[in-house]
């Protein structure tokens, strides 16, 4: 009986959040993980921890804002079987501010970093990409409801709304699935630099979110989870 192949899974915005707890949430035996951030130091702790849960770990210093390491990350993470299984997109930052006080720089990071970088990654992996593959991209509940001095996170997570929805039609044919992840506030460092007051036990907990995305990746092949909107039950903050 032939080995079954391992399962190839790239995680972008591994090294913090919800993208680690996914990579911890993913890492077993028949696992190939291929984890990427900025950080390498961050990287290194993450899979040391995979790796100790079972899975084959590589992790891949990337900036998604660079196209040329995006291509290279995902040419690197096709070698091993040869197509790329799951995808998940979790990188991104919040610069939280009145409009008037945002700069270009702000807003263009943040979309860079949040929209660019996932319209970059689904770009490169498309190629690897058999029928059943599965691209998670975490977006926001901030895609659908408005918060006040939130602009660019918000107009970054609209676009990733709007860019998902737009590439399950067009892979529909290809049978490659497209699911979009709507966490509401999930205690991670990102309220660390937020301006106010927020009480950190009304929030999810990022292995809250990574179990939900575990979940979509257990599914079958032919099932399609269009959404998946994850809150605490106390509901908004």
């Amino acid at each position: 009986m032939a080995q079954r192949q391992e399962q190839v899974i790239v995680v972008v915005g591994a090294s913090r959040g919800i993208g680690r707890a996914t990579a911890l949430a993913l890492a077993d035996t028949g696992k190939r993980l291929f984890l990427a951030a900025r950080s390498i130091t961050d990287l290194d702790q993450v899979a040391t921890l995979a790796q100790e849960l079972g899975a084959r770990v590589t992790p891949v210093a990337c900036d998604v804002t660079s196209e040329v390491q995006v291509h290279q990350l995902l040419e690197t993470a096709a070698t091993t079987t040869g197509q790329i299984d799951v995808l998940v997109n979790s990188a991104g930052g919040a610069i939280v501010a009145p409009c008037h006080e945002l700069t270009l720089a702000d807003w263009e990071r943040t979309l860079q970093v949040g929209l660019t970088g996932t319209f970059l990654t689904c770009k490169y992996a498309l190629a690897h990409m058999p029928t059943g593959a599965l691209i998670v991209n975490v977006a926001s509940v901030a895609s659908r409801q408005a918060f006040p001095n939130w602009s660019a996170y918000a107009a970054a997570k609209y676009g990733v709304l709007g860019f998902s929805n737009a590439l399950r039609e067009e892979l529909r044919p290809r049978g490659i699935r497209v699911t979009v992840v709507f966490p509401a506030a999930t205690d991670t460092a990102l309220w660390d630099a937020i301006p106010g007051t927020w009480n950190r036990a009304n929030m999810l907990q990022p292995e809250d979110v990574a179990q939900a995305i575990a979940g979509l990746i257990g599914q079958p092949a032919y099932v399609m989870t269009e959404e998946l909107v994850i809150g605490h039950v106390i509901g908004r903050l």
